[in-house]
């Protein structure tokens, strides 16, 4: 078991829910079976989704494999059903259900699933997987009705396994032998699920921060060296940026294939040893230090070119914490590589996000147009601008150039505004 998986978890505002025919964010109240000795799930699932003038049509995706049993909308309303293969790359093997209802009554849809099913099919570089060794689902299968228009949620799950599984999921946690409950204690966009038999938990505190570990492996000295290089990231963090979130989980993995992935719930780091992490710290420094600054940079959409918010500051920060650690020639070279590597990608304005080379703009192009703009309005105008656009809960493009124009006056929103389209 010598793969390791970290989970950081995001934690936002606490927001409230109105059950009766208000809520502020989708809401999911699941009861899930699993069985992943024979990759067996049968699930109950309620999913409470904000009306929000999205009109009469509510989609959703499951993994094909799995069988709808019941299907209701807010109790008895009428609708009709279609279904279609996936048009997203990275849910292969997922059905996509279209709801076409004679209008909506309620300032919120409510919709009752039960489905199950065994899952044996998935793609072989795929992050998600269920087997004896390790389970890992979430919404690249998917195992519970995900819709990527809905944008962030909350849920409460609760899981009944077999055969002495411990599971862990990301929120508060309330566990007894083959039972567990979760509840996500803020908003986010992922439902992940882990599951083996010698998971175990303890937690940390850095700062006013908790750290949560969930591990079969994990040495003392390891712990320790994460937990120390966390606690400087976070350090750099709480001075450049109003107050965040407060808990992150690191989790180990024994998932062999798929590739490293994050999602606001959290990173996985496949084939990820002691040694390796060693080896490479200061590269792994940086990843964490971008996954860590999502507990402040997450507002924008990210099922849209505006993720370039999320993705571009959150990168650039991690190359701001590089520069405080390892200096000014390190960050310089740093950056000197996402030139190369942007050399003849598109702009960033209004990008094709599932192209080939949305990759490149978000992680290259995006922070060196925030690099190209700290050093015109210098680095102190740059963190105060990084300041406000957090206060300030920033969440588009619009709203990024009123501030910067605010801040810097109009001929530098003109500026960056060309840049964005043109560089």
């Amino acid at each position: 078991m010598k793969n390791l998986l970290v989970i950081i978890f995001i934690t936002l505002a606490l927001t409230s829910f109105d059950k009766e025919d208000t809520i502020d964010y989708p809401h999911y109240d699941i009861k899930l079976s699993i069985d992943p000795e024979k990759q067996f799930i049968d699930v109950d699932c309620i999913l409470d989704v904000p009306h929000d003038n999205k009109g009469n049509t509510i989609c959703f995706y499951l993994h094909k494999q799995l069988r709808i049993e019941e299907l209701s909308v807010n109790n008895n309303e009428p609708f009709t059903i279609n279904r279609d293969t996936s048009d997203f790359r990275y849910m292969p093997c997922a059905t996509r259900y279209s709801l076409n209802t004679h209008g909506l009554k309620n300032k919120k849809v409510s919709l009752h699933l039960k489905y199950s099913g065994r899952i044996t099919e998935w793609p072989e570089w795929s992050a998600n997987v269920i087997g004896k060794e390790w389970t890992e689902i979430g919404l690249y299968f998917p195992w519970y009705p995900y819709n990527t228009h809905y944008g962030l949620f909350t849920y409460e799950v609760e899981i009944f396994t077999s055969n002495e599984y411990r599971t862990f999921m990301i929120g508060s946690e309330a566990a007894d032998n083959n039972w567990a409950f979760y509840r996500s204690e803020n908003p986010t966009n992922d439902i992940v699920l882990c599951a083996s038999k010698t998971l175990k938990t303890e937690e940390k505190e850095i700062y006013q921060y908790n750290l949560r570990l969930a591990h079969s492996t994990f040495p003392d000295s390891l712990i320790n060296t994460l937990t120390s290089d966390i606690r400087h990231i976070l350090l750099l963090y709480n001075r450049w940026f109003p107050p965040g979130g407060t808990t992150m989980c690191l989790v180990e993995s024994m998932r062999e294939k798929g590739e490293r992935y994050s999602q606001l719930g959290g990173i996985f780091l496949p084939g990820f040893t002691c040694a390796d992490y060693y080896e490479s710290r200061t590269s792994y420094t940086r990843y964490l230090a971008n996954k860590i600054s999502h507990l402040w940079w997450y507002r924008s959409n990210p099922n849209t070119w505006e993720d370039w918010l999320n993705e571009g500051f959150a990168e650039y920060s991690a190359l701001l914490v590089l520069r405080e650690l390892h200096g000014h020639e390190y960050f310089e070279s740093c950056i000197e590589r996402m030139r190369e590597q942007s050399v003849g990608t598109d702009p960033v304005w209004q990008h094709d996000q599932n192209g080939e080379q949305a990759y490149n703009i978000l992680y290259d192009k995006t922070p060196l147009l925030l690099y190209e703009l700290e050093q015109r309005i210098g680095t102190d105008p740059f963190k105060q601008l990084m300041w406000d656009l957090l206060i300030n809960r920033v969440s588009s493009t619009y709203e990024f150039l009123h501030v910067l124009k605010e801040l810097e006056g109009k001929e530098t929103e003109e500026w960056f505004l060309g840049m964005l389209k043109d560089y």
